[in-house]
């Protein structure tokens, strides 16, 4: 970064974020970005009041961009860290996207309906009570839902979106589920089978699976061998396994990267693909 140019220049650099030729933007950003921290302040005063639309327009984008390039950094740290948390890797996938949402309050809101289900679960004699009883709670009284009618929209997979809309995909619904879980100690993993993501947990007999996308309802091995079946996708145990918080982030990335490369979005694209390839 360079913290020597004169604040003329910068101000001529943000000046040119309103010129309509493509070239001359994409020459005025890369510069600004070079410049990086001393021309955050002329960003934000034209962000505020230029006259001028578009400068107003990039003058955001910019300085959004630079906000994701903070949470990149914390990416890195948190990749090179022992271990991977679900909770902050879905959370710093998020704020990826949405770098200026508070996202306390979500997480506010995981402990609230922990807070509501503490009181239930003290009567529940098995690990099974438990899981019907969070999933009672989930998909019922709050609400969640899959998001079949828009399974592609990229907010699917953020989830202060999920949390916000009450509508997602499967993995983003069986976050939700596994970090409202966690905080009661109920012992459930994720299952990254193909076609959906599932909860598992020890039954009294056998093992059993939470599908979230289907409302919360529990499921079979047998069940789920079905579920495969109608996709035309042979059966095999592993597709049962337990899954780590760490796959379970490189898949929510994978889902998003697919997504932006179908909607030909270059910049997110590599942003969620170099965050895939950091798990990695």
């Amino acid at each position: 970064m360079t913290s020597d140019v004169p604040t003329s220049r910068i101000d001529a650099l943000v000046r040119l974020l309103g010129d309509e030729d493509p070239k001359i933007l994409g020459v005025a950003w890369d510069h600004l970005e070079r410049i990086g921290e001393p021309a955050l302040p002329l960003l934000e005063r034209a962000k505020r009041e230029s006259p001028d639309g578009r400068v107003r327009v990039q003058s955001e984008r910019f300085l959004t961009e630079w906000s994701r390039r903070e949470v990149f950094r914390r990416w890195v740290d948190l990749c090179r860290g022992p271990e991977v948390g679900l909770e902050e890797g879905a959370f710093l996938i998020a704020e990826s996207e949405y770098p200026a949402a508070d996202l306390a309050p979500y997480r506010r809101m995981l402990d609230g309906y922990a807070g509501v289900l503490r009181h239930r679960l003290a009567t529940a004699r098995t690990t099974e009570e438990a899981v019907r009883k969070i999933a009672a709670l989930l998909f019922h009284e709050v609400g969640l839902k899959g998001n079949a009618e828009e399974y592609s929209n990229p907010d699917n997979s953020y989830l202060n979106r999920v949390l916000d809309l009450k509508k997602g995909i499967p993995i983003s619904l069986a976050a939700i589920f596994i970090l409202v879980a966690r905080r009661l100690s109920v012992p459930v993993q994720g299952v990254g089978m193909p076609q959906r993501f599932l909860v598992k947990f020890r039954g009294p007999a056998h093992e059993l699976f939470v599908d979230p996308f289907g409302g919360g309802r529990l499921l079979t091995a047998r069940d789920c061998a079905g579920i495969l079946a109608e996709a035309e996708v042979p059966f095999r145990g592993e597709h049962l396994r337990g899954v780590s918080d760490r796959e379970i982030l490189t898949r929510m990335l994978g889902n998003l990267s697919r997504i932006y490369r179908s909607m030909k979005d270059r910049r997110r694209h590599e942003r969620v693909a170099a965050m895939a390839k950091l798990l990695s």
